[in-house]
């Protein structure tokens, strides 16, 4: 096969099986930087994050790693970065930047991708001279904002302006970066111990001391590795960061800002449609981590006693409750319990089958978040008066046999029906209560 029908596989890629698709990856590095590669590379991209393919050490690759942790994300529930930089940014700046510091400079700085004394010194010597490249840049492009920059052939919107500034800082912090990195590795962090909050305080001031204003974009970075970021708010209050208070309170409040915005944003990405059934476990995933952040972003205002967010916080929290009572409380009794009316096995029974299970998955799991939410009573009242209806339909399908025959006729669709709504019963309320069920059913037939 050659490379052009490899190309013209496009997403088919994600789907052959692992030693081939390593295979497949190893051969378009050795393709080089070419737009179809690029594009192919950003199709797959997803599958090679979570298969954590090593890939071979470039120097845009070496450029790229202080800021990649703000590049956008690919799950629809996964939290976007705090201050986003689109890869099609970073495609179109580095070729720019590898005209502009030269093919002899630069070849000075390969000894930066392998093992050996001078590693580090040659990376950060790149790091220093692409940081001043990119500033350079990111200074002629002003002139052009708005428009289509030629020399990156993209339209210089807001965003871009502010990423290719947010870039050409991070590149004069890289060495702190890097360390920050190290200390909250491996990413994402879902919870900040000891020796994180000290490795990140002790890279936050050093920057503080060199590049003062580089710092809430360090800040920015390191929430970026959290797999929740406002989990850093509450760490970051009480972190010395050789900062004033003043100066201290600031950078809080920037940061919580930001994350308010962030949980803003995620509390819209989910709205119901009526054209579409909604991925109820993807609802209750959204559900449960917007409340984690919701209830650590208010943890960290009360240890700052700043009631700034308030309102913010109680408009998002309503918001959720809406969601996860329109999306997966509303008629749930009615669609779990449908799905065992139709069990031919037709496309369509099976469709339905399976959005019922997500139902029942996604309700158990949104009933940890229930009293955060106002929906403890609601959430209860419905799990038992469905677990109550799905007992009463396994028992006429499994009663009249223990279990192996039913009244609705034999191993076939009785006993299926049956068995299906004990299934049910274990998504919704747990094993203890479907063990129960079968119990006595069982034991019933036994008389």
């Amino acid at each position: 096969m050659d490379i052009q029908d490899l190309i013209a596989l496009g997403d088919k890629l994600l789907f052959i099986d692992e030693p081939k698709f390593r295979q497949i990856v190893e051969l378009l590095e050795q393709m080089g930087d070419h737009p179809d590669i690029r594009r192919t590379i950003a199709i797959i991209r997803p599958r090679m994050v979570e298969l954590r393919i090593h890939r071979r050490p470039t120097l845009k690759r070496l450029f790229c790693d202080p800021f990649e942790d703000l590049f956008e994300t690919f799950g629809k529930t996964e939290p976007m970065p705090l201050s986003v930089i689109e890869r099609a940014l970073m495609n179109s700046l580095w070729p720019l930047v590898e005209t502009t510091i030269g093919k002899d400079r630069l070849k000075g700085y390969r000894g930066a991708l392998h093992d050996g004394p001078q590693r580090q010194e040659l990376a950060e010597a790149f790091w220093a001279d692409c940081a001043a490249t990119v500033a350079g840049i990111a200074n002629t492009a002003a002139g052009e904002a708005g428009r289509r920059d030629g020399a990156m052939d993209l339209r210089l919107t807001p965003d871009r302006m502010r990423a290719l500034d947010d870039i050409a800082t991070i590149l004069t912090i890289a060495p702190e970066v890097r360390d920050l990195k190290a200390a909250l590795s491996p990413k994402p962090v879902s919870r900040l111990h000891q020796d994180h909050l000290d490795g990140i305080q002790e890279a936050g001031r050093r920057v503080t001391r060199s590049r003062p204003e580089a710092l809430k974009l360090f800040v920015l970075l390191a929430a970026s590795r959290m797999a929740d970021p406002s989990a850093l708010l509450g760490g970051l209050w009480g972190m010395d960061l050789g900062l004033k208070a003043v100066d201290r309170a600031t950078l809080f409040m920037d940061l919580s800002g930001t994350v308010m915005a962030q949980i803003e944003d995620r509390s819209r990405s989910l709205k119901a449609s009526p054209e579409r059934v909604p991925d109820r476990m993807a609802v209750a995933d959204l559900a449960v981590g917007l409340v984690a952040s919701l209830d650590a972003t208010r943890d960290a205002m009360e240890q700052s006693r700043n009631k700034s967010f308030d309102q913010r916080l109680k408009q998002v929290r309503g918001s959720v409750h809406e969601m996860v009572r329109t999306q997966l409380l509303q008629d749930a009794e009615t669609g779990i319990v449908a799905a065992l009316g139709g069990l031919d096995g037709g496309a369509d029974d099976r469709a339905q089958l399976a959005q019922a299970e997500s139902q029942a998955r996604a309700l158990r799991k949104c009933s940890t978040v229930a009293d955060q939410l106002g929906l403890r009573g609601e959430l209860r009242a419905m799990t038992q008066k469905t677990t109550a209806t799905l007992t009463e339909k396994a028992r006429q399908a499994l009663g009249g046999s223990g279990g192996s025959g039913g009244g609705n006729g034999g191993v076939g669709g009785g006993a299926r029906s049956g068995y299906t709504a004990i299934r049910m019963i274990e998504l919704l309320a747990g094993s203890a209560e479907a063990n129960k069920v079968m119990d006595e059913i069982l034991n019933g037939g036994r008389r």
